[in-house]
């Protein structure tokens, strides 16, 4: 098949849903399927075996928001962004002779729905989230076929719009991320004489909960904690810590290579997310429980469909400190408890959300749409 992946965002920045993308154009070329990724100009150069990239040039939601009246809404901002990279874009899509459209998020309905009515692309949704605009149900027809990346973000898009709507769940690398020995003198440098150590990666903002995780740090008073990520938010945790007088046991270590986090993985005891919205998926969660890792989670969004609770790991409510300190300590004091969830943590993420498994899910969709 001769698929085109549209997303501006995947050649501009850093981020779950864009490296998704580049993962999904990955494993289909490698099915043996003609891809074209189609994104921003951008500082992200990446060029996967058999995927053709181009990038076109978009005027940002930050130029578009200089105007007064548009900055009020951030989802027209967001909207005006896309139709600006869709201008120079929309040529090469309909020269391209796509028989698959697909695209992440609504704002590319326009498009997608363009290339569908001349040329007979069938446009396929793979919906990461929600990124609702006033008018997009307009599109809901155009909508050859749809795939989310759980049962929770499926429900949120067919009550939107009234669709039919597959579930693929997000691929990860497990390849790479599986069980290996701890190196010993980075365990001493993240928690030395033996302390217990709790890891987090992803990003330093505010419905991560991580101002809930600190706050249950200081309930575990000989726990180090690690945390993998950058973000806005990070000034203020650093300020929180100092005030909960945790800094010393509380290590920001920054953005960290993908091909990293397995070292980090290996030196820590647990892994937490501790998210309080907007989990429509998490890929870091997978990625923890094929290192064999146990999970403390919050019982949020689709963090329950990646977590089995008592299984592969603990459920807490979210932004609930003392429920989290709780949990985490128990995992903490218990190693056989934390060896049998993480054996049967990286058996669940290996037969439900490898790219093989993932892919196939992808291809039934694309066969029905095509007929």
């Amino acid at each position: 098949m001769k698929i085109a992946l549209y997303n501006l965002t995947t050649t501009v920045k850093l981020g779950g849903v864009e490296s998704i993308v580049w993962d999904v154009g990955q494993k289909l070329a490698a099915r043996g399927h003609n891809v074209t990724l189609f994104g921003g100009k951008g500082a992200v150069q990446r060029q996967p075996p058999g995927v053709t990239v181009k990038r076109y040039p978009y005027i940002a939601r930050d130029t578009w928001g200089r105007v007064p009246p548009l900055r009020k809404s951030l989802n027209l901002l967001k909207l005006l962004e896309r139709l600006s990279m869709a201008a120079w874009a929309v040529g090469d899509l309909m020269r391209g002779g796509f028989e698959i459209v697909q695209v992440v998020k609504p704002y590319d309905f326009p498009i997608g729905a363009h290339v569908r009515f001349y040329r007979g692309a069938r446009l396929v949704y793979n919906s990461h989230g929600t990124d609702f605009f006033p008018g997009d149900r307009l599109f809901r027809r155009t909508i050859d076929g749809a795939f989310a990346c759980s049962r929770y973000n499926a429900r949120m898009v067919e009550d939107h719009y009234h669709i039919p709507i597959d579930v693929a769940y997000n691929g990860f690398d497990a390849e790479l991320f599986r069980p290996a020995a701890p190196n010993p003198q980075l365990r001493a440098r993240y928690a030395p004489d033996g302390a217990p150590l709790i890891f987090y990666a992803g990003r330093l903002v505010t419905f991560k909960g991580l101002d809930f995780l600190l706050d249950a740090m200081a309930r575990l008073p000989k726990a180090h904690l690690l945390l993998a990520g950058e973000g806005p938010h990070r000034a203020n945790l650093e300020a929180q810590a100092q005030r909960l007088g945790i800094a010393a046991r509380t290590h920001f270590v920054g953005n960290r290579p993908h091909t990293e986090l397995p070292q980090l993985h290996a030196i820590s005891d647990v892994f937490v997310i501790p998210s309080t919205d907007h989990e429509t998926f998490c890929l870091a969660a997978c990625e923890a429980m094929s290192c064999e890792r146990p999970v403390v989670a919050a019982r949020t969004g689709g963090l329950t469909e990646v977590v089995r609770d008592g299984e592969t790991g603990v459920i807490v409510p979210p932004g609930d400190a003392s429920a989290l300190a709780e949990a985490l300590q128990a995992l903490l004091d218990d190693a056989t408890l934390r060896m049998r969830m993480g054996r049967a943590g990286r058996e669940w993420t290996n037969a439900m959300f490898t790219w093989d498994v993932v892919i196939d899910r992808m291809l039934t969709t694309y066969a029905r749409v095509l007929g």
